[in-house]
Protein backbone atom coordinates (compact mmCIF):
# COMPACT_ATOMS: atom_id res chain seq x y z
CA UNK A 1 0.00 0.00 0.00
CA UNK A 2 1.49 3.55 -1.28
CA UNK A 3 2.08 6.53 1.53
CA UNK A 4 0.25 9.38 1.11
CA UNK A 5 0.58 12.97 1.93
CA UNK A 6 -0.93 13.93 5.42
CA UNK A 7 -2.94 16.74 4.83
CA UNK A 8 -5.96 18.09 6.56
CA UNK A 9 -7.93 14.82 6.89
CA UNK A 10 -8.92 15.38 10.64
CA UNK A 11 -9.99 12.46 12.89
CA UNK A 12 -11.70 10.67 9.65
CA UNK A 13 -9.83 7.58 8.77
CA UNK A 14 -11.42 3.60 9.79
CA UNK A 15 -8.33 2.32 11.24
CA UNK A 16 -5.13 2.33 12.65
CA UNK A 17 -2.34 4.36 10.67
CA UNK A 18 1.71 4.77 10.88
CA UNK A 19 3.00 8.25 9.99
CA UNK A 20 6.38 8.92 8.55
CA UNK A 21 9.31 10.98 7.59
CA UNK A 22 10.98 8.15 6.04
CA UNK A 23 13.45 8.77 8.71
CA UNK A 24 13.06 7.06 12.09
CA UNK A 25 10.14 8.66 14.43
CA UNK A 26 8.11 7.18 17.22
CA UNK A 27 5.01 8.56 19.71
CA UNK A 28 5.03 8.61 22.77
CA UNK A 29 2.05 9.81 24.21
CA UNK A 30 -1.20 11.15 22.94
CA UNK A 31 -4.16 13.73 24.09
CA UNK A 32 -7.59 14.56 22.57
CA UNK A 33 -8.98 17.72 22.60
CA UNK A 34 -11.93 19.04 21.18
CA UNK A 35 -11.62 17.56 17.40
CA UNK A 36 -8.13 17.88 17.94
CA UNK A 37 -5.93 14.76 18.59
CA UNK A 38 -2.54 15.92 20.16
CA UNK A 39 1.02 13.65 19.53
CA UNK A 40 3.95 14.47 20.95
CA UNK A 41 7.73 12.10 20.31
CA UNK A 42 10.64 12.13 18.39
CA UNK A 43 12.47 12.24 15.43
CA UNK A 44 15.59 10.88 13.94
CA UNK A 45 17.74 13.92 12.01
CA UNK A 46 20.45 11.60 11.19
CA UNK A 47 23.10 13.08 14.06
CA UNK A 48 20.63 12.84 17.01
CA UNK A 49 16.80 13.35 18.14
CA UNK A 50 14.40 16.32 17.38
CA UNK A 51 10.90 16.51 19.47
CA UNK A 52 8.21 16.30 17.54
CA UNK A 53 4.65 17.82 18.01
CA UNK A 54 1.60 17.73 16.12
CA UNK A 55 -1.75 17.52 15.35
CA UNK A 56 -3.84 14.68 13.05
CA UNK A 57 -4.77 15.91 10.22
CA UNK A 58 -2.91 19.20 10.83
CA UNK A 59 0.78 20.60 11.07
CA UNK A 60 3.63 18.55 12.77
CA UNK A 61 6.74 20.51 13.93
CA UNK A 62 10.35 19.36 14.56
CA UNK A 63 11.93 21.62 17.86
CA UNK A 64 15.47 21.07 18.03
CA UNK A 65 18.82 22.76 19.34
CA UNK A 66 22.55 21.05 18.36
CA UNK A 67 21.71 18.28 20.71
CA UNK A 68 19.41 15.93 21.91
CA UNK A 69 15.60 17.08 22.08
CA UNK A 70 12.92 14.73 22.99
CA UNK A 71 8.99 14.35 24.18
CA UNK A 72 7.75 11.76 26.14
CA UNK A 73 4.66 14.06 27.79
CA UNK A 74 2.21 16.11 26.54
CA UNK A 75 -1.02 17.46 28.54
CA UNK A 76 -4.37 19.58 27.68
CA UNK A 77 -3.47 23.13 28.14
CA UNK A 78 -7.01 25.02 27.85
CA UNK A 79 -8.48 24.10 23.95
CA UNK A 80 -4.62 23.59 23.08
CA UNK A 81 -1.79 20.93 24.44
CA UNK A 82 1.18 21.52 26.21
CA UNK A 83 4.45 19.07 25.40
CA UNK A 84 7.00 18.43 28.19
CA UNK A 85 10.27 18.91 26.12
CA UNK A 86 13.87 17.27 27.56
CA UNK A 87 16.59 18.95 26.10
CA UNK A 88 20.13 18.79 25.82
CA UNK A 89 20.75 22.02 24.05
CA UNK A 90 22.95 23.11 27.08
CA UNK A 91 24.53 19.83 27.32
CA UNK A 92 23.16 18.97 30.30
CA UNK A 93 19.16 18.59 30.36
CA UNK A 94 16.66 20.77 30.78
CA UNK A 95 13.07 20.95 30.81
CA UNK A 96 10.83 22.62 28.39
CA UNK A 97 6.64 23.39 27.93
CA UNK A 98 5.86 23.62 24.74
CA UNK A 99 2.23 25.21 23.55
CA UNK A 100 1.13 23.59 20.01
CA UNK A 101 -2.18 22.52 18.61
CA UNK A 102 -3.43 25.86 17.08
CA UNK A 103 -1.14 27.38 14.87
CA UNK A 104 3.00 27.31 15.41
CA UNK A 105 4.26 25.79 19.00
CA UNK A 106 5.60 28.61 21.20
CA UNK A 107 7.67 27.55 23.85
CA UNK A 108 5.98 29.06 27.37
CA UNK A 109 8.39 28.20 29.71
CA UNK A 110 12.37 26.61 29.70
CA UNK A 111 13.49 25.41 32.72
CA UNK A 112 16.74 24.15 34.53
CA UNK A 113 18.65 23.17 38.02
CA UNK A 114 22.31 21.87 39.11
CA UNK A 115 21.78 18.08 37.71
CA UNK A 116 20.55 16.61 34.90
CA UNK A 117 16.71 17.17 34.72
CA UNK A 118 14.72 14.58 32.64
CA UNK A 119 10.80 14.86 32.22
CA UNK A 120 8.66 11.69 31.91
CA UNK A 121 5.56 12.95 32.71
CA UNK A 122 3.01 16.40 32.83
CA UNK A 123 -0.08 16.04 34.36
CA UNK A 124 -2.78 18.19 34.77
CA UNK A 125 -4.27 18.94 38.46
CA UNK A 126 -5.86 21.37 40.62
CA UNK A 127 -5.01 24.93 39.63
CA UNK A 128 -1.61 23.55 37.74
CA UNK A 129 0.27 20.95 36.61
CA UNK A 130 2.45 18.30 38.65
CA UNK A 131 5.73 17.12 36.00
CA UNK A 132 7.96 14.08 37.57
CA UNK A 133 10.43 12.44 36.32
CA UNK A 134 14.13 12.02 37.46
CA UNK A 135 17.37 14.36 38.00
CA UNK A 136 21.24 12.97 37.92
CA UNK A 137 24.29 14.49 39.31
CA UNK A 138 25.99 10.99 40.56
CA UNK A 139 22.91 9.14 41.26
CA UNK A 140 19.16 9.10 39.54
CA UNK A 141 16.56 10.48 42.13
CA UNK A 142 12.95 11.81 41.58
CA UNK A 143 11.76 14.71 40.58
CA UNK A 144 8.72 16.48 41.55
CA UNK A 145 7.61 20.23 40.29
CA UNK A 146 4.69 21.76 41.02
CA UNK A 147 3.44 24.20 38.47
CA UNK A 148 0.51 26.84 39.16
CA UNK A 149 -1.88 27.63 36.59
CA UNK A 150 0.52 30.76 35.06
CA UNK A 151 2.87 27.33 34.92
CA UNK A 152 5.15 29.21 37.44
CA UNK A 153 7.45 26.68 40.15
CA UNK A 154 5.68 26.89 43.27
CA UNK A 155 7.53 24.14 44.63
CA UNK A 156 10.42 21.66 43.20
CA UNK A 157 11.77 18.55 44.97
CA UNK A 158 14.78 15.73 44.66
CA UNK A 159 13.95 12.79 46.46
CA UNK A 160 16.23 9.64 46.78
CA UNK A 161 17.73 7.14 48.58
CA UNK A 162 21.64 7.95 47.61
CA UNK A 163 20.86 4.50 45.25
CA UNK A 164 18.53 4.79 41.58
CA UNK A 165 14.98 6.25 41.49
CA UNK A 166 13.39 7.43 38.63
CA UNK A 167 9.49 8.66 38.55
CA UNK A 168 7.09 7.14 35.96
CA UNK A 169 3.63 8.83 36.50
CA UNK A 170 1.40 11.06 38.73
CA UNK A 171 -2.02 11.55 39.75
CA UNK A 172 -4.05 13.60 42.04
CA UNK A 173 -6.85 12.05 44.92
CA UNK A 174 -8.74 13.45 47.48
CA UNK A 175 -5.86 16.52 48.01
CA UNK A 176 -3.14 14.23 47.92
CA UNK A 177 -0.79 13.12 44.93
CA UNK A 178 0.45 9.84 43.98
CA UNK A 179 3.79 9.52 42.46
CA UNK A 180 5.19 5.85 40.88
CA UNK A 181 7.93 4.88 39.69
CA UNK A 182 11.05 2.45 40.15
CA UNK A 183 13.93 2.19 42.81
CA UNK A 184 16.84 -0.16 43.33
CA UNK A 185 17.02 0.83 47.19
CA UNK A 186 17.09 -3.00 48.02
CA UNK A 187 19.39 -4.13 45.26
CA UNK A 188 17.15 -5.39 43.16
CA UNK A 189 14.06 -2.98 41.31
CA UNK A 190 10.64 -2.29 43.14
CA UNK A 191 8.28 -0.08 42.58
CA UNK A 192 7.52 2.81 44.88
CA UNK A 193 4.87 4.50 45.63
CA UNK A 194 4.99 8.25 47.03
CA UNK A 195 1.68 10.44 48.81
CA UNK A 196 2.37 14.26 48.98
CA UNK A 197 0.36 17.01 49.45
CA UNK A 198 0.02 19.79 47.44
CA UNK A 199 2.20 21.71 49.28
CA UNK A 200 5.03 19.19 48.95
CA UNK A 201 4.74 17.55 52.07
CA UNK A 202 5.11 13.87 52.23
CA UNK A 203 2.96 12.10 54.09
CA UNK A 204 3.74 8.54 53.12
CA UNK A 205 6.53 6.52 51.28
CA UNK A 206 6.36 3.03 50.69
CA UNK A 207 8.58 0.60 47.95
CA UNK A 208 6.18 -2.53 46.51
CA UNK A 209 7.66 -5.61 44.64
CA UNK A 210 9.44 -9.51 44.89
CA UNK A 211 13.06 -10.35 45.18
CA UNK A 212 12.75 -9.89 41.34
CA UNK A 213 12.55 -6.70 39.10
CA UNK A 214 9.42 -4.50 39.32
CA UNK A 215 8.32 -1.27 38.27
CA UNK A 216 5.38 0.83 38.64
CA UNK A 217 4.98 2.91 34.93
CA UNK A 218 1.55 4.92 34.96
CA UNK A 219 -0.95 5.79 38.16
CA UNK A 220 -4.90 6.22 37.68
CA UNK A 221 -8.06 6.59 39.21
CA UNK A 222 -10.95 3.59 38.92
CA UNK A 223 -13.46 3.58 41.03
CA UNK A 224 -12.41 6.21 42.73
CA UNK A 225 -9.50 4.46 44.16
CA UNK A 226 -6.03 4.90 42.55
CA UNK A 227 -4.53 2.39 40.76
CA UNK A 228 -0.93 1.71 38.89
CA UNK A 229 0.26 -0.48 36.16
CA UNK A 230 3.40 -2.03 35.59
CA UNK A 231 5.69 -4.73 35.14
CA UNK A 232 7.06 -7.69 37.68
CA UNK A 233 9.56 -11.01 36.87
CA UNK A 234 8.14 -12.30 40.45
CA UNK A 235 6.44 -15.11 38.41
CA UNK A 236 10.23 -15.83 36.04
CA UNK A 237 9.21 -13.82 33.06
CA UNK A 238 7.71 -10.07 32.80
CA UNK A 239 3.86 -9.95 33.35
CA UNK A 240 1.59 -6.86 33.24
CA UNK A 241 1.28 -5.74 36.42
CA UNK A 242 -1.53 -4.00 38.09
CA UNK A 243 -1.80 -2.71 41.73
CA UNK A 244 -3.80 -1.24 44.48
CA UNK A 245 -3.18 -0.81 47.98
CA UNK A 246 -6.05 -3.70 48.28
CA UNK A 247 -4.71 -5.88 46.46
CA UNK A 248 -3.20 -6.62 42.82
CA UNK A 249 -2.81 -9.24 39.89
CA UNK A 250 0.05 -9.91 37.46
CA UNK A 251 -1.67 -11.26 33.83
CA UNK A 252 0.92 -13.72 31.66
CA UNK A 253 0.33 -13.86 27.64
CA UNK A 254 3.32 -16.37 27.99
CA UNK A 255 6.59 -14.49 27.53
CA UNK A 256 7.46 -10.98 28.25
CA UNK A 257 4.15 -8.52 28.99
CA UNK A 258 4.72 -5.15 30.52
CA UNK A 259 1.68 -2.80 31.14
CA UNK A 260 2.40 0.92 30.50
CA UNK A 261 -0.94 2.51 30.71
CA UNK A 262 -4.95 2.16 31.53
CA UNK A 263 -8.40 4.25 31.32
CA UNK A 264 -11.60 3.34 32.61
CA UNK A 265 -13.58 1.74 30.11
CA UNK A 266 -17.15 0.41 29.81
CA UNK A 267 -17.13 -0.18 33.54
CA UNK A 268 -14.08 -1.64 33.83
CA UNK A 269 -10.71 -1.12 32.21
CA UNK A 270 -8.56 -0.72 29.05
CA UNK A 271 -5.18 -1.37 29.67
CA UNK A 272 -2.07 -1.18 26.89
CA UNK A 273 1.50 -1.98 26.85
CA UNK A 274 3.33 -4.70 24.77
CA UNK A 275 3.76 -8.20 24.99
CA UNK A 276 6.34 -10.76 22.80
CA UNK A 277 4.56 -13.15 21.14
CA UNK A 278 7.59 -16.04 20.00
CA UNK A 279 10.27 -13.74 20.93
CA UNK A 280 8.75 -10.61 18.69
CA UNK A 281 7.24 -7.67 20.64
CA UNK A 282 3.83 -6.07 19.45
CA UNK A 283 1.64 -3.83 21.26
CA UNK A 284 -1.04 -5.17 23.71
CA UNK A 285 -4.62 -4.19 24.44
CA UNK A 286 -6.57 -5.89 27.78
CA UNK A 287 -10.39 -5.58 28.46
CA UNK A 288 -10.60 -6.13 32.37
CA UNK A 289 -13.93 -6.30 33.90
CA UNK A 290 -14.83 -3.94 37.17
CA UNK A 291 -13.31 -6.83 39.60
CA UNK A 292 -10.05 -6.64 36.90
CA UNK A 293 -10.61 -9.89 35.51
CA UNK A 294 -9.60 -11.06 32.03
CA UNK A 295 -12.36 -10.32 29.03
CA UNK A 296 -10.28 -10.19 26.43
CA UNK A 297 -6.79 -9.80 25.23
CA UNK A 298 -4.94 -9.02 21.69
CA UNK A 299 -1.75 -7.85 20.15
CA UNK A 300 -1.44 -5.37 18.34
CA UNK A 301 1.07 -5.40 15.28
CA UNK A 302 3.24 -6.60 11.78
CA UNK A 303 6.06 -9.18 11.26
CA UNK A 304 8.73 -7.25 13.01
CA UNK A 305 8.62 -4.44 16.17
CA UNK A 306 5.97 -2.76 17.73
CA UNK A 307 5.52 -0.72 20.84
CA UNK A 308 2.32 1.17 22.45
CA UNK A 309 2.89 3.92 24.73
CA UNK A 310 0.26 5.52 25.46
CA UNK A 311 -3.59 5.51 25.83
CA UNK A 312 -6.22 8.72 25.68
CA UNK A 313 -10.15 7.67 27.72
CA UNK A 314 -11.62 8.11 24.34
CA UNK A 315 -9.20 5.07 22.82
CA UNK A 316 -6.76 6.84 20.81
CA UNK A 317 -3.63 5.09 20.97
CA UNK A 318 0.30 6.08 20.14
CA UNK A 319 3.33 4.53 20.03
CA UNK A 320 5.59 3.10 17.25
CA UNK A 321 5.98 0.44 14.59
CA UNK A 322 8.51 -1.32 12.40
CA UNK A 323 6.77 -3.44 10.36
CA UNK A 324 5.29 -1.27 7.96
CA UNK A 325 7.89 0.17 6.04
CA UNK A 326 11.69 0.20 6.12
CA UNK A 327 12.30 2.63 8.93
CA UNK A 328 10.53 3.08 12.56
CA UNK A 329 7.46 4.70 12.20
CA UNK A 330 4.71 6.72 14.07
CA UNK A 331 1.76 4.44 14.84
CA UNK A 332 -1.76 5.67 15.70
CA UNK A 333 -5.35 4.43 15.96
CA UNK A 334 -8.46 4.22 18.47
CA UNK A 335 -8.99 1.36 20.29
CA UNK A 336 -12.43 1.12 19.00
CA UNK A 337 -11.93 0.94 15.23
CA UNK A 338 -9.13 -2.16 14.65
CA UNK A 339 -8.53 -4.86 11.87
CA UNK A 340 -7.40 -8.10 11.38
CA UNK A 341 -4.62 -6.81 9.53
CA UNK A 342 -2.72 -5.63 12.77
CA UNK A 343 -5.03 -7.29 15.82
CA UNK A 344 -5.50 -10.41 16.49
CA UNK A 345 -6.64 -12.12 19.74
CA UNK A 346 -4.52 -13.26 22.58
CA UNK A 347 -5.07 -15.24 26.18
CA UNK A 348 -3.77 -13.85 28.76
CA UNK A 349 -3.95 -15.79 32.79
CA UNK A 350 -4.78 -13.77 35.92
CA UNK A 351 -2.68 -14.74 39.20
CA UNK A 352 -2.42 -13.06 42.34
CA UNK A 353 0.89 -10.69 42.41
CA UNK A 354 3.19 -12.44 45.13
CA UNK A 355 4.87 -8.99 46.11
CA UNK A 356 4.95 -6.99 49.16
CA UNK A 357 5.45 -4.05 51.05
CA UNK A 358 8.56 -2.45 52.26
CA UNK A 359 10.10 -0.01 53.35
CA UNK A 360 11.58 3.33 51.68
CA UNK A 361 13.34 5.77 53.53
CA UNK A 362 14.01 8.06 51.67
CA UNK A 363 15.43 12.22 51.92
CA UNK A 364 13.77 14.98 50.27
CA UNK A 365 15.18 18.09 49.76
CA UNK A 366 14.08 21.59 47.85
CA UNK A 367 15.87 21.21 44.02
CA UNK A 368 16.73 24.69 42.79
CA UNK A 369 15.15 25.52 39.50
CA UNK A 370 15.09 28.57 37.36
CA UNK A 371 13.86 29.86 34.13
CA UNK A 372 16.51 29.65 31.19
CA UNK A 373 16.78 30.80 27.42
CA UNK A 374 17.63 28.27 24.85
CA UNK A 375 17.99 28.45 21.48
CA UNK A 376 15.29 26.04 20.15
CA UNK A 377 14.40 26.27 16.19
CA UNK A 378 11.09 25.01 15.82
CA UNK A 379 10.71 24.08 11.72
CA UNK A 380 7.27 22.67 10.10
CA UNK A 381 7.48 18.99 8.40
CA UNK A 382 5.30 17.05 6.47
CA UNK A 383 4.64 13.73 7.76
CA UNK A 384 3.15 10.65 5.20
CA UNK A 385 0.33 8.53 6.30
CA UNK A 386 -0.38 4.89 5.21
CA UNK A 387 -3.64 3.28 6.11
CA UNK A 388 -3.05 -0.18 7.74
CA UNK A 389 -6.91 -1.60 7.19
CA UNK A 390 -8.48 -2.41 4.01
CA UNK A 391 -11.36 -1.53 5.63
CA UNK A 392 -12.38 -1.88 9.66
CA UNK A 393 -14.74 -5.39 9.84
CA UNK A 394 -17.77 -3.98 11.87
CA UNK A 395 -17.29 -7.46 13.96
CA UNK A 396 -14.18 -6.33 15.03
CA UNK A 397 -15.03 -3.12 16.96
CA UNK A 398 -12.92 -4.44 20.06
CA UNK A 399 -14.73 -1.86 22.63
CA UNK A 400 -18.36 -2.62 22.29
Amino acid sequence: MPFILLFLTGLAFCGPVILSTENNEGAFSVRKTGDRVCLVGRMDNGRDYDALVGVLGSDFFRISSKRDDYSYTVELLGDSCVAGITTLAKEGMDMVLVEFGRGRPKVLKAIGGPGDDMLWFIKRVSDGYLLVGGVKRENWDILIVRLNGDLNVEWSLRIGTGKHEYAYGAVEHRGTFYVVGRSNFRGNWDGFVLKLTDGGRLKRSYLVGSEAKDYLRFVGLFKGKVLAVGRSEARGDSDVWIFSEKGSFLFDGGEFDYGRVFVPWKGGIALMGDTYTEGQSDGMLLFLNERLEFLGGYRLGGEDVESIRFLTGEGWFAGYSYSFSLDNDILLGNVRRLCKEIASGKNFERFVAPVRLFGYPVYIQPYPLQEIDLNLRIERIRLKRKDLCSGVDEGFDLAD
